[in-house]
């Protein structure tokens, strides 16, 4: 099956273009990330070389690991949208002082940066899912 084959290198090219894209708008273009930008950066860099280590080894058993990251960068990303789109909806000011985590920054057409990191962690999330998901079947299957 393709997902155990190709499941973890996706998942690691998925997040070596997050971590690319994030680094080039806070070095390059400048972009000072905002207190959320950073939790959402401290979930991940590290999936960066945990997915590239369990891609070159094969070990789909990573997912556990990886998992918890990427469903609390999604938690983050999904925050931060709700904050930006729904207007005077701010719960918990975590901001402070530095950039506003409200200041929306477009980056393709109607696309801001938390919606596409919140995009990013939920597909990583569905792949690490699905990968545990047939694991199991297979451990089921050929259990003896």
């Amino acid at each position: 099956m393709w997902l155990q084959r190709y499941g973890l290198y996706f998942a690691w090219l998925l997040a070596c273009v997050g971590t690319l894209v994030s680094l080039y708008y806070s070095h390059i273009r400048q972009l000072e990330p905002c207190h959320l930008c950073w939790y959402q950066r401290m979930c991940l860099f590290p999936l960066t070389i945990l997915l590239g280590i369990a891609a070159y080894r094969g070990f789909l058993g990573m997912a556990y690991y990886v998992l918890p990251l990427s469903l609390l960068g999604c938690l983050v990303g999904l925050y931060q949208i709700g904050i930006q789109e729904i207007p005077g909806w701010n719960p918990i000011d975590i901001c402070g002082n530095g950039p506003s985590c409200v200041e929306r920054v477009v980056v393709f057409g109607p696309f801001t940066i938390p919606m596409l990191s919140a995009l990013l962690f939920a597909c990583i999330t569905a792949l690490m899912t699905a990968i545990l998901h047939v694991e199991r079947k297979r451990a089921l299957f050929f259990s003896p």
